[in-house]
């Protein structure tokens, strides 16, 4: 009884504070990589969340075969969550190398996260429509992305 009870909590704590449909877009700031404060637009169409290192992979591998600008003209945004990354590992390995990359990731913190809902092995897509999400579906493939940009 007691998982039970533990494992509804913990579904609730993280999923209470996520982004659903009718939800405005966030207001908050969001540093990318090079430490630079974003915000989210309001005319965004498209928020893509990494919730770790595989599906990272996969949306970095999908823009850089992009055009460069891939993101801004799709009204897009990538955002990563390395809040559970150690942080001499994001700071020596994986924020190096993200510099690296011609497009913008935005990198949420420990609280910044609670407002992005994440399925493991998955991408998480929010569809934003005149600055409210419209739909939330999750993918696990190129492919996938290929049919929320076509």
């Amino acid at each position: 009884m007691k998982k039970i009870l533990f494992s509804v909590l913990l579904f609730v704590a993280t999923f209470a504070n996520a982004l659903s449909i009718g939800d405005s877009t966030p207001t908050f700031e969001i540093k990318d990589q090079f430490e630079k404060a974003q915000k989210i637009s309001a005319d965004a169409k498209t928020i893509l969340v990494a919730g770790d290192k595989g599906t990272s992979e996969i949306l970095r591998d999908y823009i850089s075969a992009k055009d460069k600008g891939f993101l801004e003209a799709n009204k897009a945004y990538y955002v990563a969550d390395i809040s559970g990354m150690p942080s001499l590992i994001s700071k020596f390995f994986a924020l190096p190398k993200m510099k690296k990359y011609d497009f913008s990731i935005l990198l949420v913190d420990e609280e910044q996260t609670k407002s992005f809902s994440k399925k493991e092995d998955n991408i998480t897509v929010y569809s934003i429509t005149d600055g409210k999400v419209s739909d939330v579906k999750y993918i696990k493939t190129a492919e996938e992305l290929n049919s929320v940009f076509n």
